[in-house]
């Protein structure tokens, strides 16, 4: 199985899954970070209490990061960095761009759907 068999339901359930196990034992990102995708659904970090918590609930954040579904797994499977997605348009980011930022520590692995040759 590959990224592209993935509906967006699915690969947005395979993200929260991966960001779950990546950002839960880290350090507080000290805010609420959210990814909106176009194809459809959210993600939200939100570091404001003593864990990172991740949800696919819609809410109020201090940074709002706007990507394709597909952009964000090649940023976190190391294919794409952050500067060159926000230089082609494919990311935009409203809020405080600082939040984004303390996003790329907490990532140590590359994401991998189960299955997917590596």
């Amino acid at each position: 199985m590959t990224i592209e068999d993935l509906s967006p339901q699915e690969l947005l359930s395979a993200l929260a899954t991966y960001l779950e196990k990546e950002v839960s034992g880290a350090l507080p990102i000290g805010a609420v970070l959210k990814f909106e995708y176009p194809d459809g659904g959210c993600l939200v970090i939100d570091g404001t209490g003593s864990a990172n918590r991740i949800s696919q609930k819609a809410e109020d954040a201090d940074c709002v990061v706007s990507l394709p579904l597909e952009t964000h797994a090649q940023m976190l499977r190391f294919e794409l960095d952050q500067t060159t997605a926000f230089r082609e348009g494919r990311m935009r980011i409203k809020g405080n761009i600082a939040v984004a930022l303390k996003l790329r520590p907490l990532v140590s692995t590359a994401f991998r759907i189960p299955g997917e040759d590596a």
